[in-house]
Protein backbone atom coordinates (compact mmCIF):
# COMPACT_ATOMS: atom_id res chain seq x y z
CA UNK A 1 0.00 0.00 0.00
CA UNK A 2 2.88 2.37 0.80
CA UNK A 3 4.33 1.68 -2.66
CA UNK A 4 1.02 2.49 -4.32
CA UNK A 5 0.75 5.71 -2.31
CA UNK A 6 4.33 6.70 -3.17
CA UNK A 7 3.68 6.00 -6.86
CA UNK A 8 0.49 8.08 -6.81
CA UNK A 9 2.34 10.90 -5.06
CA UNK A 10 5.16 10.75 -7.59
CA UNK A 11 2.77 10.75 -10.55
CA UNK A 12 0.73 13.53 -9.01
CA UNK A 13 3.74 15.82 -8.77
CA UNK A 14 5.27 14.82 -12.13
CA UNK A 15 2.20 15.58 -14.22
CA UNK A 16 1.95 19.28 -13.34
CA UNK A 17 5.68 19.73 -14.06
CA UNK A 18 5.18 18.29 -17.55
CA UNK A 19 2.06 20.35 -18.11
CA UNK A 20 3.91 23.52 -17.16
CA UNK A 21 6.56 22.87 -19.81
CA UNK A 22 4.04 22.07 -22.54
CA UNK A 23 2.79 24.74 -24.92
CA UNK A 24 -0.85 25.80 -25.16
CA UNK A 25 -1.62 22.92 -27.51
CA UNK A 26 -0.01 20.32 -25.26
CA UNK A 27 3.32 19.94 -27.05
CA UNK A 28 6.31 19.54 -24.80
CA UNK A 29 9.40 21.17 -26.34
CA UNK A 30 11.54 18.92 -24.15
CA UNK A 31 9.63 15.76 -25.09
CA UNK A 32 10.89 12.72 -26.91
CA UNK A 33 11.62 12.91 -30.61
CA UNK A 34 8.46 10.92 -31.27
CA UNK A 35 6.44 13.53 -29.35
CA UNK A 36 8.16 16.38 -31.22
CA UNK A 37 7.45 14.66 -34.54
CA UNK A 38 3.78 14.29 -33.56
CA UNK A 39 3.62 17.99 -32.63
CA UNK A 40 5.19 18.96 -35.97
CA UNK A 41 2.61 16.81 -37.73
CA UNK A 42 -0.17 18.48 -35.76
CA UNK A 43 1.25 21.92 -36.65
CA UNK A 44 1.36 21.02 -40.35
CA UNK A 45 -2.22 19.73 -40.28
CA UNK A 46 -3.27 23.01 -38.67
CA UNK A 47 -1.40 25.05 -41.32
CA UNK A 48 -2.90 22.92 -44.10
CA UNK A 49 -6.41 23.36 -42.70
CA UNK A 50 -5.91 27.13 -42.60
CA UNK A 51 -4.65 27.08 -46.21
CA UNK A 52 -7.73 25.11 -47.28
CA UNK A 53 -10.03 27.54 -45.47
CA UNK A 54 -8.46 30.58 -47.14
CA UNK A 55 -8.37 28.82 -50.52
CA UNK A 56 -12.12 28.07 -50.27
CA UNK A 57 -12.75 31.72 -49.36
CA UNK A 58 -10.84 32.85 -52.44
CA UNK A 59 -12.76 30.38 -54.61
CA UNK A 60 -16.01 31.78 -53.24
CA UNK A 61 -14.87 35.35 -53.93
CA UNK A 62 -14.04 34.43 -57.54
CA UNK A 63 -17.23 32.39 -58.04
CA UNK A 64 -18.58 34.54 -60.88
CA UNK A 65 -15.25 34.66 -62.73
CA UNK A 66 -14.66 31.34 -64.51
CA UNK A 67 -11.32 32.36 -66.05
CA UNK A 68 -9.97 33.63 -62.73
CA UNK A 69 -11.18 30.45 -61.01
CA UNK A 70 -9.47 28.24 -63.57
CA UNK A 71 -6.22 30.20 -63.29
CA UNK A 72 -6.28 30.08 -59.49
CA UNK A 73 -6.88 26.32 -59.51
CA UNK A 74 -3.98 25.88 -61.96
CA UNK A 75 -1.76 28.06 -59.78
CA UNK A 76 -2.66 26.10 -56.65
CA UNK A 77 -1.89 22.77 -58.32
CA UNK A 78 1.45 24.14 -59.49
CA UNK A 79 2.19 25.57 -56.06
CA UNK A 80 1.69 22.13 -54.47
CA UNK A 81 4.18 20.71 -56.99
CA UNK A 82 6.62 23.53 -56.27
CA UNK A 83 6.27 23.10 -52.51
CA UNK A 84 6.97 19.38 -52.79
CA UNK A 85 9.91 19.98 -55.13
CA UNK A 86 11.32 22.58 -52.73
CA UNK A 87 11.07 20.07 -49.89
CA UNK A 88 12.78 17.40 -51.98
CA UNK A 89 15.57 19.86 -52.76
CA UNK A 90 15.90 20.79 -49.10
CA UNK A 91 15.93 17.16 -47.97
CA UNK A 92 17.13 15.12 -50.97
CA UNK A 93 16.65 11.39 -50.68
CA UNK A 94 17.75 8.93 -53.34
CA UNK A 95 15.64 6.01 -54.54
CA UNK A 96 17.22 3.45 -52.23
CA UNK A 97 18.02 5.83 -49.36
CA UNK A 98 16.30 6.15 -46.01
CA UNK A 99 15.72 9.76 -44.91
CA UNK A 100 16.02 8.80 -41.25
CA UNK A 101 19.49 7.43 -41.95
CA UNK A 102 20.46 10.53 -43.91
CA UNK A 103 18.98 13.13 -41.55
CA UNK A 104 18.42 11.25 -38.31
CA UNK A 105 15.37 10.87 -36.12
CA UNK A 106 14.68 14.60 -36.43
CA UNK A 107 13.87 14.24 -40.14
CA UNK A 108 10.05 14.04 -39.80
CA UNK A 109 10.02 17.08 -37.53
CA UNK A 110 12.35 19.13 -39.75
CA UNK A 111 10.48 18.16 -42.91
CA UNK A 112 7.09 19.01 -41.41
CA UNK A 113 8.33 22.33 -40.03
CA UNK A 114 9.59 23.28 -43.50
CA UNK A 115 6.31 22.12 -45.07
CA UNK A 116 4.33 24.13 -42.50
CA UNK A 117 6.42 27.21 -43.20
CA UNK A 118 5.85 26.98 -46.96
CA UNK A 119 2.15 26.40 -46.35
CA UNK A 120 1.89 29.41 -44.03
CA UNK A 121 3.60 31.55 -46.67
CA UNK A 122 1.12 30.43 -49.34
CA UNK A 123 -1.81 31.07 -47.01
CA UNK A 124 -0.57 34.60 -46.30
CA UNK A 125 -0.12 35.22 -50.03
CA UNK A 126 -3.64 34.05 -50.91
CA UNK A 127 -5.12 36.05 -48.07
CA UNK A 128 -3.28 39.28 -48.90
CA UNK A 129 -3.61 39.10 -52.68
CA UNK A 130 -7.17 37.82 -53.02
CA UNK A 131 -9.04 38.58 -49.81
CA UNK A 132 -7.53 41.74 -48.36
CA UNK A 133 -6.42 43.50 -51.49
CA UNK A 134 -8.83 45.68 -53.41
CA UNK A 135 -9.22 44.89 -57.09
CA UNK A 136 -8.08 48.46 -57.75
CA UNK A 137 -4.79 48.13 -55.82
CA UNK A 138 -1.73 47.84 -57.97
Amino acid sequence: MKTLFALALLLGTAAPAWAASADADGCNPEGTQMELNACADRDFRKADAELNTVYRQVLAKLAGQPVALARLKDAQRLWVQLRDADLEARYPVGKDENPRVLYGSMYPMLYLHAKSSLTDTRTAYLRSEFLERSEYDL
